[in-house]
């Protein structure tokens, strides 16, 4: 290479140098310029997203039920920044959104346009929107229903209160279906016991109390209880749902806190119609025949649903011995039922509850008893031939106002009446000889009254609710008895000599309560409220009642609760005054103690109650819940005269402690369940009502001494289950409890009870008649003999025994084939 050449390429290069250098620094300051921007925009998308927000809500039609489907715009300025579809769920979610105000606007066929304006803050979280659409189309009569009892719904709480529940489907596994009784169904939830009285209901005790205390609503109604009855008043039959409320009740709940049975009835509408119409013959042994009908449904603004039975046996209270056919023990019940409604407008129901429920028992005698007193003229009278009777009527109605204004107030007025008779006919000759006393004893009740309810929803996070209770009840207690004449309380005379004493009554009741329901968070419930109960009929009084209940939602399946609730324990109003023991005074139906307090007065409780409910998995759910509780004025109730009818009693003092344990599966089509309920109910000095106890020298001990009450059982469980095969219904459920006190001073413990029924369910359609199901029962399959009372305990003088093993059968049939080709 030449030197010129040289000295020219190394020129080049320089040049090419230098350019590249400059290339590289303009490449360099390029990056760092756009690194710089990127890192400042970076900045400003970052304090961007910060102020970002979501705007999540629920698109649903004026019953409240999600539209799917549905399209949706939102708005900014007038111009659509986006737009979806809802799912299945009717849900919407927009996400990104910067602080400001927004239009919704959702779209679909059959549905006028909706427009909703929501106003987005950073400072503040919105709640999610709710976006009403409303149908072209009138509301249907069913859809307004359905509508209302969501509405009706609102106007009582659970929070802080334990519920159990059975629907129509939980009823129909039970071993006997529809024609169980409604204790029986009771029976199968945590904490209830059976107890003696008749074959077609016997009674329940909650936790081991007996004071009369529970309480019966029908469709948020309070219905006030009657006197006590051997028979059935309301029926599983027409029951949609039926939810039992324990532990800590709203304020809502006044008088009767022991435990709540809320009856929601079958509507016509939703219940009724031909698949649900039907008639079914049941029966089987103990000479068992009970038919039974259903009906209803709907036309125009109008629905209906009736429904009643007859049952006769040869069983109908239970026996004193273990025999299987006690001796004078038949029984007839006939229940009716009907429920009509009209549909005011879509926000406004009128409705009419009425029932009528009358009952004949003969009350079986315990054979094989020494004679305590002579009858002139009867030498000799078994007890085996003692013949008594009881016959129950009641006979009751509730016309209420039910509905809504606007989305978040609620409503319902009731006004109801109640009338109720118990005529207990004593055996004029063997009750004088073996209870020294036969008294033809009549109670009768007529009730009425007035209940209002509301609920308003204040904003995202409160409802408020109010409302009160007024009732009066016009009481007559007649008690015609024959006696002997005794001194030093030994029989002075063969010839009875006649007491009459009739006794009436006016008793008074009047509540008011206010609570509010706020959600503070979305997983805290808190409910607080506030009730005023005011009493007058053998004594007069008051009491304020503060009631508080939480509920939290600890994960997606775990809910704690705890709460605490003053409670005002009405007593029955069948009481006994002390000018009646008087009138016996120096007779052999003499009390041992005819003197002191007889002025029954209302019980009060102090009660704390705190639970868990887990579910386990799919389909599987545990809870477990305790309860302590000290009271005054505890209230009992025991045996008059040596009859089966009963008086209540206070003590002065008492105590309560438990718990109880629920575990339910269903999946696969398998249905089960298993309750355990551990309770302990202690009092202490009888300060009113003494003249009903038996003995004097236990009175005087529970004067000093706690002594658990005769109807708590320490130990309590309950389980069943059913299986779906081969188009059969299998199904089983069993009663278990450690057995009721006996003895002096309830010292003593009778065995355990159980008993385990079962049954077989078909159902298959039959030409030219329909859907037709057949079922086979059996009650007590082993035959187990348990004692449910020996005639011992305070205030108990009646032995009895549980039912010995039964089969029966029964077939259901659509109630249009009977009248398929009438004129």
């Amino acid at each position: 290479m030449t030197g010129e050449n040289c000295a020219r390429s190394f020129k080049v290069v320089g040049l090419l140098e230098v350019d590249l250098a400059v290339v590289l620094i303009l490449i360099f300051a390029a990056i760092s310029i756009l690194f710089r921007t990127r890192v400042c925009l970076a900045g400003d998308t970052n304090s961007i997203a910060a102020h970002r927000l979501e705007l999540r809500g629920t698109i649903k039609d004026s019953l409240g039920r999600p539209i799917a489907g549905a399209e949706v715009r939102l708005l900014e300025g007038g111009h659509a920044i986006a737009r979806l579809r809802t799912d299945s769920a009717g849900a919407i979610l927009f996400k990104s959104l910067a602080p400001g105000s927004y239009s919704v606007v959702a779209t679909k066929q059959g549905y006028r346009q909706a427009l909703q304006t929501i106003v987005l803050s950073s400072k503040k979280r919105s709640a999610p929107l709710i976006v009403t659409m409303e149908a072209k189309e009138a509301l249907t009569l069913q859809l307004a229903t359905a509508r209302l009892d969501r509405a009706r719904n609102d106007l009582s709480t659970e929070i802080g209160a334990t519920a159990y529940r059975f629907d129509q489907p939980a009823i129909h596994k039970l071993p006997e279906g529809q024609n169980t009784n409604l204790a029986q169904v009771l029976q199968q939830a945590p904490g209830v016991s059976q107890d003696s009285y008749a074959q077609g209901q016997e009674q329940i005790h909650i936790h081991g109390e007996n004071g009369g205390g529970i309480q019966y609503r029908i469709n948020d109604i309070f219905m006030p209880e009657a006197v006590t009855s051997f028979g059935e008043i309301f029926s599983p039959r027409f029951v949609h749902s039926i939810t039992l409320l324990t532990g800590v009740l709203p304020a809502e709940i006044g008088y009767r806190p022991e435990g709540v049975i809320d009856i929601r009835t079958k509507d016509g509408c939703t219940d009724g119609g031909p698949d649900n119409d039907n008639v079914e013959m049941y029966g089987g042994q103990r000479e068992t025949v009970q038919p039974s009908f259903e009906l209803g449904g709907c036309k125009g603004q109008f629905s209906y649903y009736f429904s009643g039975y007859y049952e006769h046996t040869s069983l109908g209270l239970q026996a004193p011995t273990d025999s299987p056919d006690p001796n004078h023990d038949y029984a007839d019940q006939g229940q009716g039922f009907g429920y009509l409604s009209y549909l005011v407008n879509s926000d406004t129901r009128l409705s009419l509850v009425t029932g009528a429920a009358v009952n004949s028992f003969e009350i079986p005698p315990e054979p094989g008893l020494p004679q305590q007193f002579v009858l002139a003229g009867v030498p000799t009278y078994p007890s085996s031939q003692v013949k008594e009777n009881e016959l129950e009527q009641n006979y009751y109605g509730i016309l209420s106002l039910q509905g809504a204004i606007g989305e978040h107030l609620n409503y319902q007025v009731a006004a109801f009446s109640r009338y109720y008779a118990l005529k207990y006919s004593p055996d004029p000759i063997g009750d004088l000889i073996y209870n020294g006393v036969a008294a033809k004893i009549l109670h009768t009740g007529f009730i009425n009254g007035v209940q209002e309810d509301t609920s308003y929803k204040l904003g995202s996070s409160h409802t408020l609710r109010a409302g009160f209770y007024m009732s009066g009840e016009a009481i007559e207690l007649d008690d015609h008895a024959q006696t002997f004449p005794a001194t030093g309380g030994m029989q002075s005379s063969t010839t009875p000599i006649s007491i009459f004493d009739d006794n009436n009554q006016i008793a008074w009741l009047l509540g008011f309560y206010a609570q509010d329901e706020w959600h503070p968070t979305e997983k805290l419930t808190i409910n607080a409220g506030l009730r005023w109960d005011w009493m007058s009929a053998f004594v007069t009084q008051n009491q304020w009642s503060p009631r508080f209940a939480a509920e939290y939602l600890l994960t997606h399946s775990t809910t704690l609760h705890a709460g605490y609730a003053r409670y005002f324990k009405v007593p029955p109003f069948d009481q006994v005054a002390l000018e009646t023991v008087q009138k016996f005074a120096n007779t052999t139906n003499a009390a041992p103690i005819n003197s002191g307090n007889d002025k029954i007065e209302a019980e009060t409780d102090d009660y704390f109650d705190v639970g868990v409910r887990q579910r386990l998995l799919e389909g599987a759910n545990v809870g477990i819940d305790g309860f302590y509780k000290f009271g005054h004025d505890q209230l009992d109730l025991a045996q008059l005269a040596g009859s089966v009818v009963t008086a209540p009693l206070n003590y002065r003092e008492s105590r309560a402690w438990g718990s109880d344990f629920s575990l339910t599966f269903e999946r696969y089509g398998l249905s089960a369940y298993l309750n355990f309920s551990y309770a302990v109910l202690q009092a202490q000095h009888i300060s009113a009502g003494a003249f009903l106890a038996d003995d004097a020298d236990e009175i005087k001990y529970i004067a000093n001494h706690w002594v658990t009450l005769d109807d708590d059982q320490m130990f309590v469980g309950s389980g069943g289950t059913s299986y779906k095969l081969w188009g059969f219904l299998l199904t089983a459920d069993a009663i278990w409890g450690s057995g009721y006190r006996r003895g002096f001073a309830n010292s003593g413990e009778l065995p355990p009870i159980i008993q385990f029924n079962a049954a077989v369910v078909r159902s298959f359609r039959m030409p030219g008649v329909g859907k037709v199901e057949g079922r086979v029962s059996m009650i007590n399959v082993f035959d187990h003999t348990y004692q449910i009372r020996n005639g011992s305990g305070i205030g108990v003088f009646s032995p009895s025994y549980g039912p010995r093993r039964a089969l029966y059968a029964g077939i259901k049939i659509p109630l249009a084939s009977i009248f398929k080709g009438s004129p």
